[in-house]
């Protein structure tokens, strides 16, 4: 039977060539997208053609036919998801790292002086200086370094930049920004009082407004907050059947299981209930505060481990509730409720603004609470992205995606001079191994080979070269900027998926009968 599948083993020196052009094909692809110079990629959309320069949704439209390949490319698109989970930015960053680090680790295990094992040590203990130098480099942002950082995200995109940093002038000091389809020609801001949670819908099918590619719950929606990964429909039971008996829209922010999404969607399509899932953003305690504050606001309880595993009976204790909740692809807006419990959340804020002046000698720690306090504060700028046709729309969102998503890095970690000039100053300063000084130079070049320019010299940190007008400058003063959070974890994640396929010398994968 065709439904019938066999493993597939593929080996040794045949599994490591189409390992290799898997990462090299896929990541040519998404690489030739970086820098000012920075090529279009169009994307079949169900037969219509998408252009993008955006490196996140080229990545994501890469499934290549030799199965060991495409496995191998997953891998790398993995770990730029992270990147972009943790620092909202960088896939194309990480796929060109991880290409360099994979080719040149290959090249250094077939000298046979060094095994795959001692590579990948050496590899991760220059990362980690790599990692320190980056902290020491970064500098605060400004407003008025806001405009540059959002412009080189956007491939400079002048309009784009000066969108989002009016957007962050209009939210204020403890604003958000966010953005949405404006659903007609015009790109403009609006500025909502709600808060923003920087993770969209779990899966498109729980879209109800189709002409926007959004969830809207307009009418006092319930919202069940949870820091525990729900692994049966069972546990979420109690919460569906209270909203479908009251008639009541639910938002629910927490990780799910797949089975149990397909098990919720199943209930939405079948009996047009009205539910959507958000998986929360960040990992760990910062996450576990970021869902403490949303419980706060929508005047309800956080679910976590202590909560127990059956909650028949103690549906109101978790539930709370919302004005109204917007979900796209890229964000969730939270208008607040009349009940919400003001005096509580201006008490938190002032507690948070104590720990601020403590923390201010750490600068992560303090941006993290500044951004706590930011949405505790409510006040919403929102891009209205429009355009001529969904094409020229869907492009515009991915490069205001990446903008606003470096914007907010920089907010939470400094800047570092843009155009690849961080990591390539670090070959100099620091005592790194082989493979790590000839990989992270591979932005820089990048960027220069997609601008076909080859410069005499090599510049000195912080001078790079500005490829819109092929000169040397002060990255600084031109306004080529970087986000130091999106470089960090480019380079992490890039070493972590090219010492994964290093050490893969078999590739188990499946094949019809």
């Amino acid at each position: 039977m065709s439904d019938i599948f066999y493993s597939a083993i593929t080996s040794g020196e045949e599994a490591k060539q189409k390992i290799k052009n898997g990462v090299n094909i896929g990541c040519n692809t998404v690489g030739s997208t970086m820098g000012y110079n920075g090529q279009l990629v169009l994307i079949s959309k169900g037969g219509l053609p998408s252009p993008s320069k955006d490196g996140f949704s080229v990545a994501e439209a890469i499934f290549l036919e030799d199965p060991v390949e495409s496995l191998a490319f997953e891998t790398v698109k993995e770990a730029s998801k992270k990147t972009v989970d943790e620092a909202a930015d960088g896939t194309t960053a990480t796929c060109v790292l991880t290409q360099a680090f994979l080719n040149n680790s290959f090249d250094e295990l077939e000298k046979c002086e060094k095994s795959a094992i001692e590579i990948k040590q050496e590899i991760e203990k220059s990362r980690d200086k790599i990692v320190e130098y980056l902290d020491k480099l970064a500098i605060p942002i400004t407003e008025e370094i806001i405009y540059h950082v959002a412009k080189t995200s956007a491939n400079g995109d002048e309009e784009i930049a000066q969108l989002i940093t009016d957007a962050y002038k209009q939210a204020g000091e403890n604003g958000s920004v966010g953005f949405v389809n404006s659903n007609n020609d015009n790109t403009f801001i609006e500025h909502i009082d709600g808060t923003l949670v920087e993770r969209g819908f779990a899966n498109e099918r729980f879209v109800n407004v189709h002409s926007t590619q959004s969830v809207v719950f307009e009418d006092n929606p319930l919202v069940l907050i949870s820091n525990i990964n729900f692994t049966t429909i069972k546990q979420l039971v109690p919460f569906l059947s209270f909203a479908a008996d009251n008639k009541r829209e639910l938002l629910i922010i927490s990780e799910v299981d797949y089975a149990v999404e397909e098990a919720i969607l199943v209930n939405k399509v079948k009996y047009n209930h009205r539910f959507c899932i958000v998986k929360p953003p960040a990992i760990g305690k910062k996450r576990e505060e970021l869902l403490m504050d949303l419980a706060l606001v929508c005047n309800t309880e956080m679910i976590s481990s202590l909560s127990g595993a059956d909650f028949t009976g103690r549906e109101a204790m978790y539930l709370g509730a919302a004005k109204s909740v917007v979900v796209t692809k890229e964000n969730t807006v939270i208008v607040r409720h009349d009940d919400t419990p003001i005096e509580a959340i201006n008490g938190k804020v002032a507690e948070l603004k104590e720990q601020a002046k403590l923390a201010d000698k750490n600068y992560v720690l303090r941006k993290n609470i500044e951004s706590r306090i930011a949405k505790l504060s409510g006040g919403i700028s929102m891009i209205k992205v429009g355009g001529i046709t969904p094409a020229e729309v869907e492009e515009k969102i991915a490069r205001v995606d990446d903008a606003v998503g470096a914007v907010r890095s920089a907010k939470e970690e400094g800047i570092v001079a843009g155009g690849g000039m961080a990591l390539l100053s670090a070959i100099d300063k620091l005592d790194l191994d082989e493979v790590t000084k000839k990989s992270i130079s591979a932005p820089y070049r990048k960027i220069l080979e997609n601008a076909s320019y080859k410069p005499e010299t090599l510049p000195q940190y912080p001078n790079g070269y500005d490829v819109k007008n092929f000169k040397e400058v002060n990255m600084f003063d031109a306004g080529i900027i970087d986000a130091k959070k999106v470089v960090k974890n480019a380079l992490i994640n890039s070493i972590s998926a090219s010492n994964t396929l290093l050490r893969s010398a078999n590739v188990l994968t499946y094949k019809n009968k």
